[in-house]
């Protein structure tokens, strides 16, 4: 059974969309601050983590830090917030999506059912490839620097496969949203930026291939 922790310090909003997603055949955890939601996630390995930026005791911020730092947990961030800069902030802290409250239930049950299958969608069966020091092959789904396996988020992973299946080629930015976001009709460019940055980061501790923005274009490996 699927598991998702939810994580907001208001009981009714916990209640009500535990009650939602349990009706859906998801199976609920709870906490209602930033302490315990860490611990929460330790513990269960949820399969999806909806989490509220204002917690006690640690943020919804820092929570969404120190996940990213030791999983690939896909994360839904609640903001009462609005606007690009905000979006853009969320994204950056490791987030994989985002809802402005208030939301309506069905836009919650469809941005859940969204990340859950973006965290399974499949790789071409075909991308094996090596870009100097670096090597994907999508048969086993590994990434890896001199054989130094590259921890990558399932997107990530997706994103790379398509930078790495051209090296050296400017892969413009429509290829990679549908590379990486495939169940997603209109995915949103925000998205990629945040991503993009995250595995650049995670190549360069490695000590691999650059990840180079062509502005206006697109992005090229190598």
């Amino acid at each position: 059974m699927t598991t998702i922790l939810v994580v907001d310090d208001e009981p009714a909003m916990v209640g009500m969309v535990g009650a939602l997603l349990g009706e859906e055949g998801y199976q609920i955890v709870t906490a209602y601050d930033g302490e315990v939601a860490l611990r929460r996630h330790a513990d269960e390995r949820p399969d999806l983590v909806i989490l509220d930026r204002r917690l006690p005791r640690l943020s919804g911020d820092e929570v969404c830090k120190s996940i990213r730092a030791v999983s690939n947990t896909p994360i839904l961030m609640l903001t009462g917030e609005r606007g690009s800069e905000e979006r853009a902030r969320l994204l950056d802290l490791g987030a994989d999506d985002y809802l402005e409250k208030p939301f309506s239930k069905k836009e919650l049950s469809a941005r859940v059912r969204a990340l859950l299958r973006r965290a399974t969608a499949p790789v071409r069966a075909d991308v094996a490839a090596q870009v100097g020091k670096l090597s994907v092959d999508a048969r086993t789904h590994r990434a890896a620097v001199n054989d130094d396996t590259l921890d990558l988020t399932p997107t990530e992973f997706r994103l790379l496969a398509a930078l790495a299946a051209r090296p050296g080629e400017v892969v413009d930015r429509r290829a990679l949203l549908r590379a990486g976001w495939p169940e997603e009709r209109d995915p949103d460019p925000e998205w990629l930026k945040a991503h993009l940055a995250r595995l650049r980061s995670k190549l360069q501790q490695k000590g691999g291939p650059d990840l180079v923005n062509v502005r206006g274009v697109g992005y090229r490996l190598g």
